[in-house]
């Protein structure tokens, strides 16, 4: 009973993870290939906010620290068996993951609002000379940049829950049952 209960904890925290990591991957393509073109040839990216570097900097971030998490959660998976046996494994992911979930949280917030911000924006400027931003290609790029938020939001989600499963499990491997925080 115990062994199912641990397989499955494992399997699920071995999902999650991947699910971070194709979300992360996912916005970060979404952001690379947006751009947009004005009349005069100007080209705006992804670099030119400066909240879409910023979330292409978590996006990068979370998935490096999934990447790295991964073969570790493969183990476990497979074995039921930590590969660093003790309490600072973990401890280390207990933290870890909750730091990532509230970068990740930080990232989809700043993207979201900032595109809100600067799709308005652009949409009262654009308004005073006649026109309006669904007739320009900024229109898309704005839209690229709520996807790529949402796919963040995808982590963040995944990463919260993955984060819940580390303290649960942190809950059930202490030495004497009290509970992570009553050692």
């Amino acid at each position: 009973m115990a062994s199912t209960r641990i397989r499955v904890r494992a399997t699920i925290i071995l999902i999650l993870r991947v699910l971070t990591i194709l979300f992360a991957a996912a916005c970060i393509v979404v952001l690379l290939l947006s751009k947009a073109r004005d009349v005069d040839g100007s080209k705006i990216t992804f670099e030119d906010v400066i909240a879409y570097r910023y979330m292409m900097a978590t996006a990068i971030i979370a998935a490096a620290y999934c990447l790295l998490q991964l073969p570790f959660a493969m183990y476990y998976a497979c074995t039921e068996k930590r590969l660093i046996r003790g309490d600072f494994l973990p401890a280390f992911d207990f933290y870890a993951d909750k730091g990532i979930a509230f970068l990740l949280a930080t990232g989809f917030g700043a993207g979201v609002l900032t595109t809100l911000d600067l799709k308005e924006f652009f949409r009262e400027f654009l308004k005073r000379f006649g026109t309006d931003l669904k007739h320009t290609h900024f229109d898309n790029f704005f839209n690229k940049g709520y996807i790529a938020s949402g796919l963040l939001a995808g982590a963040f989600l995944s990463m919260a829950l993955l984060s819940i499963c580390s303290s649960l499990r942190n809950n059930t491997t202490t030495t004497n049952n009290k509970g992570f925080f009553f050692r």
